[in-house]
């Protein structure tokens, strides 16, 4: 019995282990927002596998949803252009 118990708690912790840490990258991926003067006028940013979502103003301070895909290749800034997510692609 006591070895039953124990072989349920290390089967349960090793299955606990592997579900939080499947995908290490991309839960992170969601977590970081990366930095840019375009969060000065953009809302609800996100991220997800590799692309930047938000809701950015416009010239008129009408706000536009806009994507930026492979944000992790831009170099320098990340800005609002009139609404839109743009940045400097790199090598």
């Amino acid at each position: 019995m006591k070895n039953t118990l124990v072989a349920l708690l290390l089967g349960a912790l090793s299955l606990s282990t592997v579900m939080s840490s499947s995908d290490p990258a991309q839960a992170q991926d969601r977590d970081r927002e990366p930095g840019g003067s375009y969060r000065r006028t953009c809302r609800d940013v996100r991220t997800d596998r590799g692309t930047l979502f938000a809701r950015c103003e416009d010239r008129r301070g009408r706000y536009h949803r806009t994507r930026l895909e492979d944000y992790r290749r831009c170099r320098g800034d990340i800005e609002n252009d009139n609404g839109q997510l743009r940045c400097r692609r790199g090598r």
